[in-house]
C-alpha cells in the first residue's frame, strides 16, 4: 500500500511530502491552513495595520476594497485555469526549449490528431506529443505519426481534488498505459506537471514528474523489454533544464521525480495479462498501487 498514511515512520516523517515534497490535498491540515489564510486576508487591515505603514494605502482602504480586490483576483485566477493546457505547455516548455535551441516544433491543433510534433535537434530524433488536462482523456483518437521516435503524453493538472500525491499521480498514469497497449503504441514518457500539489524548486518553479517506460510495450514477442538508460533520453534532459534549471537527470531533485514503469507480459492459462510496477528512480522502495491489465488487441480479420 502507498496511500500516504502508510509511509510516515514513528515520528510522523512523511516521504511524499516530507522527501519528495509534494504537496498532500488530502489532509485536515489543508483545510485548517485554507481557513486560516482566509482569516488573515479578511482581518489584515484590522489586525495587522502595522504592515500599512509603509503603503499608499490606510487599514481602512485596505477593508473598504477588500472585495473588490478579491472578484478581480478571482477572475485572474479562474481565467489561468481556463487556460487551454496545450497553451501552458508551449509556454512553460516548447517555446522556450525552441528558443534555447534545444528543439523544434509544430502546433498540429486542429489540423491532425495529435498536438505537436517536432525534432530534438542534437539527437536528430522525431517526437510527438499529446496534451491531456485531466485524467488522460480523449485518448482513443490519437494518430501518431509512424516515424516517432519519442512518444510522450503530457498531463496538465488543474484540479484541486483532495486526493494525495501517489493517487493524483496514479490517476492520471493507468488510463495512458492501458491506451498504448491496447493501440500497440510505445509511449516512451509520460509528464505529469501539477501545479497545485506538485513539489517545486528553491525558486518556486514546479518540477515535473515524469514516468519512463520500457524501449518497447511488452508483447507475446518481447515479454520484458528493457528500461533505456536514462543518458540516452534527451527530451528527458532537456525538459529539467528548461523547467527547473537542471537538467541533470542524475541530481537528487530529478531523481525524486522521475518514475520507472515496468511492464511485462504473461499467459496465465491461454490469457494474455501485463503485470505492472511502478517505482521512484530516487528511492526505488517508494511504489505507486497499480494493477495487472489484460493484454487486449484487435484481431486481424480471418
Amino acid at each position: 500500500m502507498t496511500d500516504i498514511e502508510n509511509w510516515k515512520d514513528d515520528r510522523g516523517h512523511n516521504v511524499w511530502t516530507d522527501e519528495l515534497g509534494f504537496t498532500d490535498l488530502g489532509t485536515d491540515k489543508r483545510e485548517e491552513i485554507k481557513e486560516e489564510v482566509k482569516d488573515i486576508i479578511s482581518n489584515l487591515g484590522e489586525t495587522h495595520p502595522d504592515i500599512f505603514e509603509d503603503k499608499e494605502i490606510s487599514p481602512a482602504d485596505y477593508q473598504r476594497e477588500l472585495d473588490t480586490a478579491i472578484h478581480s483576483i478571482d477572475g485572474k485566477i479562474k481565467a489561468e485555469r481556463g487556460k487551454a493546457s496545450e497553451k501552458v505547455v508551449r509556454e512553460v516548455f516548447l517555446d522556450p526549449a525552441k528558443e534555447k535551441g534545444y528543439l523544434d516544433y509544430t502546433d498540429q491543433r486542429g489540423e491532425e490528431r495529435i498536438d505537436f510534433k517536432g525534432r530534438i535537434l542534437e539527437a536528430d530524433e522525431a517526437f510527438s506529443m499529446d496534451v491531456k488536462g485531466g485524467e488522460g482523456q480523449s485518448l482513443a483518437h490519437l494518430l501518431v505519426p509512424s516515424n516517432t521516435d519519442v512518444l510522450t503524453v503530457w498531463s496538465e493538472r488543474k484540479s484541486r481534488n483532495t486526493k494525495s500525491p501517489d493517487r493524483r499521480l496514479n490517476e492520471v498514469i493507468n488510463r495512458v498505459v492501458r491506451w498504448a497497449i491496447n493501440h500497440d503504441q510505445d509511449l516512451s514518457l509520460m509528464i505529469i506537471r501539477d501545479p497545485k500539489a506538485g513539489a517545486r524548486t528553491d525558486d518556486n518553479k514546479v518540477i515535473p514528474d515524469v514516468v519512463v517506460f520500457p524501449k518497447q510495450f511488452p508483447s507475446p514477442e518481447n515479454p520484458s523489454p528493457e528500461f533505456p538508460d536514462l543518458d540516452d533520453i534527451e527530451l528527458l534532459g532537456i525538459l529539467y533544464e528548461v523547467m527547473t534549471g537542471n537538467g541533470d537527470v542524475y541530481s537528487e531533485q530529478n531523481q525524486k521525480h522521475i518514475w520507472w514503469h515496468d511492464l511485462e507480459y504473461v499467459n496465465q492459462n491461454g490469457e494474455g495479462r501485463v503485470e505492472k510496477e511502478i517505482y521512484n528512480a530516487y528511492d526505488n522502495s517508494i511504489s505507486l498501487i497499480t494493477q495487472a491489465i489484460h493484454f487486449d488487441r484487435i484481431s486481424d480479420v480471418e
